[in-house]
């Protein structure tokens, strides 16, 4: 029988949260660089526990001061994103990493002149993006494709801490330190921009508008990497409420160009209500609020509809527009834009809705997308082509997505 080699317990977590980021930086990757530390190639007797710790805490630093990013994969590598203007304070991390496996032949022998480093390989965002994307993608359908037993085998012998650093809750005291950290962070490393554009046919992506927001995952690594944000979700939208006025309040100082042109902001209804949106309405030029489009989310919405109908009464007479963000093929039947007074309303692409749109569980949807005049709905999450392709069927004209980046991208060099 072939012995299963030894996997790092926070491996298959984070293999998967690098995934996620990564699909999230794909509009974003001027400037963005990764490397990965080959410790799988180290002697197993060479990396004890309390080294790989050492190893991490060598860039605890950069990722509180300067928005690096660490992943450990199975394998026991080690995986690092960050900015360009990092590079030379993470490879000092990595000097100080090497002695800590002093006599491993890996550490000892210097590499080649002209040759790679066997020791870790560098990764440049902007000529590598598309590759190292889909080496992650089949780090993560490899996992997936352990048997069940052997996932059943796994979580039975796995090892507790895994699931209390990877699973913890959140919890009042957790959240409480977590705001604390959020209103004394700098989240500019964290602001991630995504552009909302019109295709028809096969004409290049016309950019409507830019949704500015903060990645949340990035935001969990940066902060408390094993505690999960999202298992509490009234918790966690008072945890966004406190991170709405940190945005508010970074737009407020008109140093952020994104300012100037088209813009969505995700926000609570309580954040709209609040006097850090008084102020955010000062900053806007006269005549600019038509131009601002605010994201609420239908469960924000229904939690309190009297709070959320004088939200959207004040903003309409400021000129602002209303987007519903986060719907899916289940939700969009029972939101009705017109009878609530949106603008306009999201729906998440699904790699299934072509097949769940030819169901009879989905003849609600389809009725319902039919209902939205083009221009009032928006086809969110759009990974690839088909998702264009199979929209452009059904009658959107709206795309959002990574997809929508990448033909960005490529329109921008041709």
């Amino acid at each position: 029988m072939v012995q299963r080699q030894p996997e790092h317990p926070q491996g298959a977590a984070q293999e998967k949260r690098l995934l996620s980021d990564l699909k999230l930086s794909a509009s974003q990757t001027k400037g963005r660089a990764a490397a990965q530390v080959h410790l799988s190639k180290l002697d197993p007797k060479m990396r004890p526990e309390h080294a790989l710790r050492a190893v991490e805490s060598h860039f605890q630093g950069l990722i509180q001061r300067e928005g690096v990013r660490i992943y450990w994969l199975r394998n026991f590598d080690l995986f690092i994103t960050f900015n360009s203007i990092s590079s030379d304070n993470i490879r000092s991390a990595l000097v100080k990493s090497k002695f800590l496996f002093a006599g491993d032949p890996l550490v000892e022998t210097a590499p080649p002149a002209d040759g790679p480093d066997p020791f870790v390989t560098w990764f440049s965002f902007d000529k590598d993006f598309d590759d190292l994307l889909a080496a992650v993608r089949k780090l993560v359908s490899e996992h997936r494709g352990v048997s069940a037993p052997a996932r059943r085998r796994h979580r039975a012998t796995g090892d507790i801490k895994e699931i209390h650093r990877e699973g913890a809750g959140l919890t009042p005291e957790i959240l409480s330190r977590v705001e604390s950290a959020l209103m004394r962070a700098d989240l500019s490393s964290l602001i991630r921009r995504q552009a909302v554009c019109a295709v028809v046919g096969r004409s290049a992506p016309d950019p409507v508008f830019t949704e500015v927001f903060v990645s949340i995952s990035d935001l969990r690594a940066a902060l408390i990497p094993h505690v999960e944000l999202a298992s509490n979700p009234w918790l966690f939208q008072h945890m966004t409420q406190t991170l709405d006025r940190r945005v508010l309040a970074m737009l407020t100082r008109r140093d952020d160009k994104t300012l100037a042109s088209g813009f969505s902001l995700n926000l609570n209804v309580a954040t709209i209500l609040s006097e850090d949106f008084l102020k955010f309405d000062d900053s806007i030029a006269p005549g600019s609020h038509g131009t601002v489009v605010l994201e609420l989310r239908p469960e924000d919405i229904f939690s309190d509809l009297q709070a959320f109908f004088f939200a959207r009464d004040f903003t309409r007479q400021r000129g602002y527009r209303i987007c519903i963000d986060g719907l899916t093929w289940r939700t969009l039947p029972f939101v009705d834009a017109s009878r609530l007074g949106v603008d306009m309303v999201k729906l998440q692409w699904d790699d299934d809705l072509p097949m769940i749109l030819q169901s009879k569980a989905g003849a609600r949807t389809v009725e319902a997308i039919k209902r939205s005049t083009q221009g009032r709905i928006i086809l969110a999450r759009c990974d690839d082509e088909k998702a264009i392709e199979i929209g452009q069927e059904i009658g959107f004209s709206l795309f959002q997505g990574r997809i929508l980046d990448k033909m960005m991208r490529t329109y921008l060099v041709m």
